[in-house]
C-alpha cells in the first residue's frame, strides 16, 4: 500500500524532474504476462526508482544491510521492495529470499555490478553472478537494460532494452555455464549503449550530409 501511495505523490513530479525514455520497449511483448529479471547498470540512487516509476510496479532490488540501521528503514525499505545483503560476504539469505520472490512471481531488478560505478558500460568481470545464478536455476529470462547516462534533473535520459535472454537450463549444473552466462548477460547490455551510439553516430553524418548536399 505505501509503495502505491508514495508511486501516485511522486511519479508525475519525477517524471518532470527526470524524463526517461524506454527504446525497445517491443521486445518486451514475447514475455508479456511472464516474468523476468531485469539487469541493469546503476550510476545513480535514482535507477531503481525511475525504473519502478517506468515500469509502473514495484521491483524487488538487493541493497546493502547498512540501509537497514533501524526498525524506521527497515521498514521504509522494505516497503519499497528492497531486499538487505552483505556485500562483503556471501548472504545465503538474501539468496534465498530472491529465489523465493521469483517463484511468487514477484517482479525482480538486479543491478550486477553489486554498486553504483562512474562509466555508463559495465566493465568486464565487474559484475557478480547473481543475475546468472537467479535465472539458471529458476529458469527466467533475464532482459538487459542500460540507461545511456547518469540521470540528472532536466537532462533525457534513454532506458534502453534489449531482447530477453534465456538460460540453457540443461546445464545449469555446470559451474563453467554460470560465467559463461553472467558474461553474455553483461555483453548484450553493453551491446545496448553500443549501437545506440553507433545509431546517433550515423544519423549525425546524415544530417550533415544533407547540410552539405544543400550548400
Amino acid at each position: 500500500m505505501f509503495f502505491w501511495i508514495a508511486y501516485i505523490i511522486i511519479c508525475i513530479p519525477f517524471l518532470i524532474l527526470f524524463p526517461i525514455k524506454k527504446v525497445g520497449k517491443k521486445k518486451l511483448k514475447p514475455l508479456k504476462g511472464k516474468n523476468y529479471i531485469i539487469s541493469c547498470n546503476h550510476m545513480s540512487n535514482l535507477d531503481p526508482i525511475m525504473i519502478d516509476i517506468r515500469f509502473a510496479r514495484k521491483h524487488r532490488i538487493l541493497a546493502k544491510k547498512e540501509l537497514f540501521s533501524n526498525k524506521f528503514m527497515t521498514k521504509f525499505m522494505r516497503s519499497l521492495g528492497a531486499v538487505p545483503v552483505d556485500r562483503g560476504n556471501a548472504d545465503p539469505g538474501a539468496i534465498k529470499e530472491i529465489f523465493s520472490l521469483i517463484k511468487k512471481n514477484k517482479h525482480i531488478c538486479i543491478f550486477p555490478q553489486g554498486t553504483r560505478a562512474k562509466t555508463v558500460t559495465v566493465e568486464e568481470g565487474s559484475a557478480k553472478e547473481g543475475v546468472a545464478l537467479f535465472s539458471i536455476r529458476t529458469n527466467t529470462p533475464v532482459v538487459p537494460m542500460m540507461f545511456d547516462r547518469k540521470i540528472r534533473a532536466f537532462h533525457r535520459t534513454k532506458l534502453l532494452i534489449g531482447d530477453p535472454i534465456y538460460p540453457d537450463v540443461e546445464r545449469k549444473k555446470d559451474k563453467a555455464y554460470m560465467d559463461e552466462y553472467s558474461n553474455l548477460i553483461v555483453e548484450k547490455m553493453n551491446e545496448l549503449v553500443i549501437n545506440e551510439q553507433k545509431r546517433i553516430e550515423e544519423k549525425r553524418a546524415k544530417k550533415l550530409s544533407k547540410k552539405k548536399a544543400k550548400a
